[in-house]
């Protein structure tokens, strides 16, 4: 009998620099093997079209897509080299299902209508907020969450603002972009009719899927906002590989021990992107507001060197505090057996996240919490029971949280009694199965 097959469509792949998306899909690609599915990953790619195989020996597509696009690319209207090459996958695959976890400038609406012509099954997953954000964090003016609903005056103005345009400027060159973009070519005369074009791409994109899934109520209800009908529309929320088993390699225990703590001394570990997005300024404000709190702060990065300058001289200016070390990044496979060598995981972003992961694997590690009070975060974390919540971007807030954490022990025990187990993937594997049954039934 042959086994169903589907296409994983994804931002990056390993062994490039990857983040939760890509940890969720080869997660769920695995647990999806042991119900009888075959899955296959597609990345664009700037390099040369090759086919690899992965760590988890799932087969690799690279898609060959251009490093620069027009304006018009960019925001919504698709790339046809990468559509083509795609096409031509499609067919020689065949599969009953291709899964999206990536929306963008080369995986654009023209795949969607690739895999449609074809009558293949599509499905959605909404794993961050660049589709319903032209700023990519969903944060109105970069302070409080949004809606999500997508209007092209007030999504154009914060898009502005976002490239650092000022508020007031922003909001008149959106409004006067209809009219200044037929004189000038440059984004800030023309983003009302670029972001116009972006949301006609997403709202394309959306009414293309048989499926659409969201991780977090939060991005459900945008999703909802922005027209999915609850017929076509799932909550099904992440699920951690391997059921959160904890498991270290030689190096990473030989990193996590690098510095053992003095006696009363209480270690919390931030793990993620050097990213204004994650939050890493707001660690860096609470060591230097509490010059005396009696923590340390591990922090786990991935993409220092990449990062932009003012962060690279953020973590530059961490390492002269002797109360902060800094590592490199723990592969996938390791990382819950490192978080529980530590009291808390902190996770201060700034954006709304639909998981995020990190929260599962510290709960998996059986470590609390300690994060900002945003978007799946807040769903996952519950204040004073697993975990605290703190108010996105607040320094003063946080160190006096962090200040309560280290200084009370029966907190601290409360919180690590209060954590339980995540869910495992294998669990959401078996209702996505459902999800893509349904899509391809819908297809036919």
């Amino acid at each position: 009998m042959k086994m169903p097959r589907v296409l994983h469509v994804s931002y990056a792949w390993f062994p490039d620099a990857c983040g939760g998306t890509e940890v969720y899909v080869q997660a769920l690609a695995t647990a999806l093997a042991g119900l009888g599915w075959l899955s296959e990953v597609a990345v664009a790619s700037t390099e040369v079209q090759e086919l690899t195989t992965d760590s988890a020996a799932l087969l690799v597509h690279r898609v060959p897509a251009p490093a620069q696009f027009s304006h018009r690319v960019l925001y919504g209207e698709g790339e046809p080299t990468s559509a083509a090459f795609f096409s031509r996958l499609l067919a020689e695959m065949k599969p009953d299902v291709v899964h999206f976890h990536a929306f963008g400038p080369s995986v654009s609406v023209l795949w969607l209508e690739a895999a449609r012509a074809m009558r293949i099954a599509c499905v959605y997953t909404y794993h961050t907020p660049t589709l319903a954000c032209g700023r990519g964090t969903l944060m109105r003016w970069g302070k409080v969450p949004c809606d999500g609903r997508m209007t092209p005056l007030r999504c154009a103005a914060c898009t502005l603002h976002g490239l650092g345009v000022a508020k007031s400027a922003a909001l008149a060159l959106a409004a006067l972009s209809p009219f200044t973009g037929l004189f000038w070519s440059k984004v800030p005369f023309r983003i009302w009719p670029l972001i116009w074009l972006r949301i006609r791409a997403a709202r394309q994109w959306l009414a293309g899927m048989q499926r659409v899934v969201s991780l977090s109520a939060w991005s459900k209800s945008v999703m909802e906002r922005n027209g999915v009908p609850a017929t076509r529309l799932r909550l099904l929320r992440h699920g951690l590989a391997g059921g959160g088993k904890i498991n270290t390699s030689p190096d990473d225990e030989a990193g996590k021990r690098a510095d053992e703590p003095m006696q009363g001394v209480v270690r919390v570990g931030f793990f993620g992107r050097v990213d204004r997005a994650k939050g890493l300024r707001v660690l860096a404000e609470v060591m230097r507001l509490r010059p005396k709190l009696a923590i340390k702060l591990h922090c786990h990065l991935i993409g220092e060197s990449s990062a932009e300058p003012a962060l690279q001289e953020l973590v530059k200016g961490m390492r002269q505090d002797q109360r902060v070390q800094i590592h490199p990044p723990v592969s996938p496979d390791c990382v819950v057996g490192v978080m529980a060598g530590y009291d808390a995981v902190l996770v201060p972003s700034e954006w709304l996240e639909t998981g995020p992961l990190v929260v599962l694997e510290a709960f998996a590690a059986g470590v609390p919490v300690i994060g900002s009070d945003l978007g799946g975060i807040a769903e996952w974390v519950l204040h004073g029971q697993n975990g605290l919540l703190c108010p996105a971007g607040d320094g003063e807030a946080w160190a006096e949280a962090l200040e309560m954490f280290a200084t009370e022990a029966t907190l601290r025990a409360r919180l690590r009694a209060g954590v339980q187990p995540p869910p495992s993937m294998v669990e959401v594997a078996a209702q996505m199965v459902k999800i893509y049954q349904e899509a391809i039934d819908d297809a036919a």
